[in-house]
């Protein structure tokens, strides 16, 4: 049964685009990462102890973004989506059950793609890059940023879709995400970064949603700035990504890169085409910005077009970086897996594995109560 409640994040590709770089049903070594037993109490804990921490396991490259805004959603539900194998683990033979997201769900999932692809279209054509080699497929996500950036610089205003890198707050877990929306003001000189979140309900979300979406939006903003502030090398994206940055770029890409002028004009033709020119001119564009000045999530009904509402971005640097922080150190094996809290176990109705989710078992042994019936 879908929620009423739930809406749905801008990436939906994110989940291929990851998947690109690596196998998350790759044969692992066992206990890569040991895991302290003293920290552990969940049997699905157990099974990562054996397999490798969250980290080495589904994301041994990168996260994105929605991964983390995922997390702060349901942690539990996260580790179920990754390996639904954990949670068939707990099924009593012979006992049916259903893991796939129903009908209504899809439909909801394809009616937001639709509105957020109706907003890139407004103001740009996606332009089709053949691409042969990973360091390709990178080049045109750099390129990405690069057009969006210069674009401001040529009377430009705002710019959809745009990817963000880096490795937030010297954590050594490399982020990649992409943001829904960047507003540029010339006068001022200042960006503002919105999120566009759809909705079926016409009702304002639950705190829970807005929490999720500012969380998410501050990682956007936190990414960005530290590429202007210099904070995002090339040494970090070689290693995080395993890249070849002096390995030649193909044709279709090379061929992209002079449409959107990014060679500089002296004697272009003796340049080498690579990921090192690609990163290069990059970062020289972007550290030309300032930091993102405020942040908001806007939220539209999905059937009507219209707006519900927008929620200012109201947490500062410090409460983001505690946010991940607490995030990574879960991805990194430091400590277990958690669902949530009692205040927001209504969350537990609408979830597809609901029926024999261990976290619902824990918390209503701990309470000597039926989790979630008792407490919405």
């Amino acid at each position: 049964m879908a929620s009423c409640e739930e809406d749905w994040w801008s990436e939906a590709d994110d989940e291929a685009l990851a998947a690109i770089d690596v196998d998350i049903n790759q044969d692992l070594p066992q206990k890569s990462s040991p895991l302290s037993s003293n920290r552990y109490t969940l049997e699905c804990d157990r099974i990562l102890e054996r397999e490798g921490t969250p980290l080495k396991r589904y994301r041994p490259n990168y996260l994105i973004v929605s991964d983390l805004a995922s997390q702060n959603w349901c942690e539990q539900k996260l580790l179920y989506d990754f390996s639904v194998d954990v949670y068939l683990e707990r099924v009593p033979a012979g006992e049916e059950v259903k893991v796939e997201e129903d009908l209504e769900t899809k439909v909801a999932k394809g009616k937001g793609s639709d509105i957020h692809l109706a907003r890139e279209l407004e103001i740009q054509v996606p332009v089709e890059v053949p691409v042969e080699t990973k360091e390709d497929r990178w080049a045109v996500k750099f390129l990405n940023i690069y057009t969006a950036v210069n674009g401001f610089f040529h009377n430009c205003r705002i710019a959809r879709e745009v990817p963000v890198f880096g490795c937030p707050f010297d954590s050594g877990v490399f982020v990649y995400g992409i943001l829904d929306e960047l507003r540029y003001n010339p006068a001022s000189h200042s960006l503002i970064i919105s999120e566009l979140k759809t909705r079926r309900s016409n009702h304002p979300p639950k705190k829970s949603h807005r929490d999720k979406d500012l969380y998410q939006v501050g990682l956007y903003r936190q990414l960005f700035d530290e590429l202007v502030m210099n904070k995002v090398t090339k040494v970090m994206v070689k290693d995080h990504l395993g890249l070849d940055l002096s390995r030649p770029l193909s044709p279709g890409v090379a061929a992209h890169i002079q449409d959107v002028n990014m060679l500089p004009e002296e004697d272009p033709e003796s340049l080498a085409i690579d990921l090192n020119l690609v990163l290069d001119r990059l970062f020289d564009q972007v550290q030309s910005l300032t930091r993102i000045e405020s942040g908001q999530v806007e939220y539209v009904h999905q059937e009507t077009k219209l707006p519900i509402t927008v929620i200012q971005l109201d947490k500062d640097e410090a409460e983001i970086q505690r946010l991940f922080e607490e995030s990574t150190s879960w991805w990194k094996g430091e400590r277990g897996t958690t669902g949530v809290d009692i205040e927001d176990c209504w969350k537990c109705q609408f979830c597809t594995y609901y029926s024999w989710c261990e976290w619902r078992e824990v918390m209503a042994q701990k309470t000597s109560k039926p989790w979630v019936k008792n407490c919405c």
